[in-house]
């Protein structure tokens, strides 16, 4: 069951991204980078069709994701790049509403596209091209999928500047942006919960109070500070973004003093928060 529910997510994603290509991206002559970026270059050059270019483009980097992720990994990037390719020339078929305003491309173009990578990729897929170069890069390097994106599209972005145009590069690293930052929204979700570090001489008084004022659990940490060498109790704890105000009146009101980090919390999963199952 778990297999088709992620084919169908993978379809989804697909069919989104194919979306952002033929109604914003490539009327626009935004290339917004990788394989789908040379296909559309390509297409303008020598009117090849944008789908099976892209496939074709595919073969040699789909090999390579084989090799370093895997051959499941393999098998939903083969599904997710043909299932890509497909709907890009099946919808250049129909008469789809054409954006024309540059401006208005970038931002919903690279926001769908976005969503319909940031689909695919939480379902296990990937639809070739960059997407797998930018796993392949997240794999050995720790930055996630949309900083990795962001980087290897960049490049190719600004090659295809001496190709069309540097203001439409320019339009096109935008997508980029908006893509990254839509594939993490997808990927972690909106953050509406912080985590904070609390450093104070009076731990355990604000810790009681965050538990019964907040209902928030309380996590004790030792560290010790390198200025005095003096080993002092620490405190985390994950509250909701409405919550944020009260907790640093709890803090204020029990220690002036206090060293406070407060940074947001992508994805809570437990108790109190989110559930796994969601």
């Amino acid at each position: 069951m778990k297999k088709i529910i992620d084919l169908l997510g993978i379809t989804l994603g697909a069919f989104l991204i194919a979306l952002s290509i033929d109604v914003f991206l490539a009327p626009n002559k935004l290339v917004g980078g990788g394989v789908s970026g040379i296909a559309i270059i390509l297409y303008y050059i020598f009117k090849s069709p944008v789908g099976i270019t892209m496939l074709l483009l595919n073969i040699p980097i789909f090999i390579l994701g084989i090799k370093i992720l895997g051959s499941s990994f393999g098998f939903k990037t083969l599904y997710g790049t043909f299932m890509l390719s497909f709907f890009v020339d099946l919808l250049n078929l129909f008469k789809l509403p054409i954006i024309k305003d540059p401006i208005i491309a970038t931002v919903y173009g690279g926001i769908l596209g976005g969503l319909g990578l940031g689909i695919v990729f939480k379902y296990g897929g990937s639809t070739g091209g960059t997407d797998i170069l930018a796993q392949v890069f997240s794999h050995f390097s720790g930055l996630n999928l949309g900083q990795s994106l962001l980087i290897i599209d960049g490049i190719i972005v600004l090659s295809a500047g001496f190709i069309f145009d540097f203001v439409l590069a320019l339009y096109a690293l935008l997508v980029i942006f908006v893509q990254g930052y839509s594939i993490d929204l997808v990927q972690q979700g909106l953050s509406y919960t912080k985590a904070a570090l609390i450093f104070s001489d009076r731990p355990r008084d604000i810790g009681e109070k965050i538990l019964k004022e907040l209902g928030r659990g309380v996590t004790v940490f030792y560290g010790m500070g390198l200025y005095t060498w003096k080993e002092r109790e620490i405190l985390y704890c994950v509250v909701n973004q409405s919550e944020v105000g009260r907790l640093k009146e709890i803090i204020h009101k029990n220690d002036p003093k206090a060293f406070v980090v407060i940074t947001p919390a992508h994805e809570v999963l437990g108790e109190g928060f989110k559930s796994f199952k969601q």
